[in-house]
């Protein structure tokens, strides 16, 4: 509880945030860039234009690749690593969502290492020096443009690094650029920053009580602001509070301060989308209300604590039927986004089970999850939930 806090994030927000790129090109004495996104959104969107006007401005060189996909790859990562330090790359930019930021941040930090890149997900080596990275958002949901964490797959196997040092040195947040991102990616996106809340939530090693306050209202905002998105996918203005709760909901100071996190849901679905290479948002909808079932049956504690202040359901029902209402109504938010709740609707069968499982507890040597650890077998049986 005796901390110093700091961060290097600057967020501009609102109409015209691209407008400060240049600034910010300046300010990094950047004279090189690579802008990395996936398909053809920045050219529709107008950032394509915007970013070679602003590198222009300042005399600088632009490299480009619009070659990421969802659940990155590290071979695009090292070839794109190659690539600037060809074009001797001093700033990596990326516009899109999670998928683009991520593999900006493995760039920044894989140029200066000496090594393999993939060391940093091993967890073989740590990051030293780190290219300034900016992100332009064009997907609300992830927090991974401001965030100190990028996921990156080789094969199946699905990695995370988080240092505080991959955290964008900038973020440029105009809501309009989201209005044209496909309906299923940006309901996957709102699943995904559902656990932004309750990954946190989830915990009872507590040291400071008024974050479960913060933690609450973050998730009325969302289940708020994902329903008036589900009616009018267009309005502008259900975009922009998706915008600031996607970058305000993964704050690990704020909403993580004094307590163990839980990690249970992100954990089981970067195997399950290693494997089976769904998107991060689908794999959430399918497990979060199964884990939330099956711990209800031991430690239902927390779960009712949430189901009675967000959703409002009497707490003379008891621990664990409240419990069990959560993860209905959470299941419900899911389908009514358009989602699968189930593993067989994403073609998921039950083959799989074991090696996710063994891929998520070291061939059941260990276990996954803070707030009520699974073994290998517990895995199994949150997955038989889930089918």
């Amino acid at each position: 509880m005796t901390f110093t806090y700091t961060t290097h994030n600057t967020i501009v927000f609102g109409e015209g945030a691209e407008d400060h790129l240049a600034d910010f090109l300046r300010q990094y004495h950047a004279t090189s860039v690579l802008l990395v996104s996936s398909g053809d959104y920045v050219e529709r969107l107008g950032i394509l234009q915007r970013v070679r006007d602003a590198v222009a401005e300042v005399g600088g060189a632009l490299a480009e690749n619009r070659d990421v996909v969802p659940n990155p790859r590290v071979d695009l990562i090292r070839s794109l690593i190659d690539l600037a330090r060809e074009r001797r790359v001093d700033l990596v930019l990326a516009a899109g969502g999670a998928s683009s930021y991520d593999t900006a941040k493995s760039v920044a930090a894989g140029v200066p290492y000496d090594g393999d890149v993939w060391d940093l997900f091993t967890g073989k080596a740590r990051p030293g020096d780190v290219l300034p990275i900016g992100v332009i958002a064009t997907l609300p949901g992830s927090g991974s443009e401001v965030s100190d964490c990028a996921v990156v797959q080789q094969g199946s196997d699905k990695r995370f690094l988080e240092d505080r040092r991959i955290i964008p040195n900038f973020s440029l947040v105009d809501p309009r650029n989201s209005a044209t991102v496909p309906y299923h990616y940006q309901a996957a996106a709102i699943a995904d920053l559902a656990t932004a809340f309750t990954e946190p939530y989830f915990s009872d090693d507590i040291a400071i009580h008024s974050v479960d306050y913060f933690l609450e209202g973050g998730l009325r905002a969302l289940l708020d602001a994902g329903r008036r998105w589900i009616a009018d996918p267009s309005d502008v203005d259900v975009r922009r509070e998706l915008h600031w709760i996607s970058s305000t909901g993964f704050n690990d100071f704020y909403f993580s301060f004094g307590r163990t996190v839980d990690w249970t849901t992100h954990r089981i679905e970067h195997e399950l989308g290693g494997e089976f290479d769904v998107i991060h948002g689908e794999g959430i909808a399918v497990l979060m209300p199964s884990i939330i079932r099956y711990v209800a049956e031991r430690k239902p504690a927390r779960y009712s604590r949430l189901a009675e202040r967000v959703f409002g359901h009497d707490p003379a029902l008891g621990e664990r039927a409240l419990a069990l209402l959560l993860a209905d109504d959470f299941e419900r938010f899911f389908s009514d986004l358009g989602l699968a709740v189930h593993l067989g609707d994403l073609g998921i069968g039950e083959d799989g089970f074991p090696r996710i499982a063994d891929a998520v507890t070291g061939n059941g040597t260990g276990t996954v999850g803070n707030y009520s650890p699974l073994t290998r077998d517990d895995v199994i049986a949150v997955l038989e939930l889930a089918k």
